[in-house]
């Protein structure tokens, strides 16, 4: 009996570690694996480092039989509305399971802490400690710690985080996947050194940043290691670097705290902060140093920054459609099953969907901006509205 398996990702880039879920998946008797994988930008707070068209060609050739999109600005929400719409789309894909990487690997305590997190008791013990001021994450770090008896490190590994929050959605959507929480092996989400001959997107990105590419390409699957390498000789890649400094600067300088308080997860307090932060800063380095970041993470502030680039107000808060970006011949056999009954709009084409309704226009046009604003910055300039001219993938 065929089975599917839905991965949310964002192979910034595609690495060993990725490649190693995927072949666990294969062995445990997924023949059908389909990636929800963010788009022009990442949830970090940032563009991804190659195209979106790129890194799904990367996964398909490593085994990844169907790749969608999660749009901005969905790719670039927190914690918890990234892993909505993450399963908002593989609910939409009728896949038969789910599968995150893990750093405890422990489902049934990520369980009861992902249903604790929608009772009424979590809300009241979260309600008691906003009462005495304590900030938010702290506030909701500490319900849980009186609720259960676990190591503290759960509660602050990233894939833990990310993998509590799919759980919740799932619950929110009353959907009933299979869940498999796989351990990780090698280097933490955000380890820069290599662990076990793995190593993480973030220290790969950093690799690239110190042109150790010798080194870098022992992490990278040799199914991939072509396009990766082309990547990095044209100068298709995007990297922070001066004139990205420069073009963030002038942008936040052009705004008040009313502006940023218009912008998706940007409170009273930050929006002053900015405001003031902005004013001063000559540097991303003396940015940072001006806010808040004992109070509120580096991810949230990026995200910010990167909405406020992108000028995006008032889109819809759920999925709108399916865009695909590329599938081999399991996956287009997979695709002429699951469209049947999928409840979204499924295309691969921006035009197309964008002629749906205006919601989905609106997510259209927002992904296109994010893929212009990547694209204008990688190392050498890319084409322009490539997002409506690049062609599905097939492998």
């Amino acid at each position: 009996m065929s089975k599917s398996v839905g991965i949310v990702s964002e192979y910034n880039p595609f690495h060993t570690g990725h490649k190693y879920q995927i072949e666990y998946l294969k062995k445990s008797g997924f023949n059908t694996i389909i990636a929800a994988m963010s788009g022009s930008c990442v949830q970090r707070g940032s563009p991804a480092l190659f195209s979106k068209f790129d890194r799904a060609k990367m996964a398909l050739l490593n085994g990844v039989n169907l790749v969608c999109e999660i749009p901005f600005p969905f790719s670039c929400m927190s914690a918890e509305g990234y892993a909505l719409a993450g399963m908002q789309t593989l609910k939409a894909m009728n896949v038969d399971a789910i599968c995150f990487g893990s750093e405890s690997g422990d489902i049934k305590i990520l369980k009861s802490i992902a249903e604790y997190l929608l009772s009424n008791d979590y809300e009241n013990s979260l309600k008691l400690y906003l009462q005495k001021k304590i900030p938010f994450a702290v506030a909701r770090e500490k319900s849980i710690f009186d609720k259960f008896d676990l190591d503290k490190k759960t509660l602050s590994a990233s894939n833990d985080i990310l993998g509590i929050e799919y759980i919740k959605a799932c619950l929110k959507l009353n959907w009933n996947p299979e869940i498999i929480a796989l351990k990780r092996i090698g280097a933490d989400y955000n380890q820069i050194s290599e662990k076990n001959g793995f190593a993480s997107a973030t220290g790969i990105r950093k690799m690239i940043s110190e042109y150790r590419l010798e080194t870098v390409i022992n992490y990278i699957p040799k199914q991939s290691q072509k396009i990766f390498i082309q990547n990095l000789d044209r100068g298709s890649y995007f990297l922070p670097d001066e004139a990205f400094e420069k073009f963030v600067l002038f942008s936040l300088r052009s705004k008040t705290s009313y502006d940023f308080k218009k912008i998706m997860d940007c409170n009273d307090e930050l929006a002053n902060s900015f405001e003031k932060a902005t004013s001063i800063a000559y540097s991303f380095d003396s940015l940072f140093d001006n806010l808040p970041t004992k109070r509120y993470t580096r991810s949230r502030l990026n995200r910010i920054i990167l909405n406020s680039l992108l000028e995006q107000h008032e889109l819809p808060q759920n999925i709108q459609y399916i865009r695909l970006l590329g599938f081999d011949k399991i996956g287009e056999q997979f695709l002429k099953q699951s469209s049947k009954l999928c409840p979204l709009p499924i295309s691969h084409s921006s035009k197309i969907l964008s002629e749906k309704n205006n919601d989905c226009k609106k997510i259209v046009m927002a992904e296109a901006l994010a893929n212009d604003l990547q694209s204008s910055f990688f190392k050498v300039i890319g084409n322009p509205r490539s997002d409506f001219n690049t062609k599905l993938i097939k492998i």
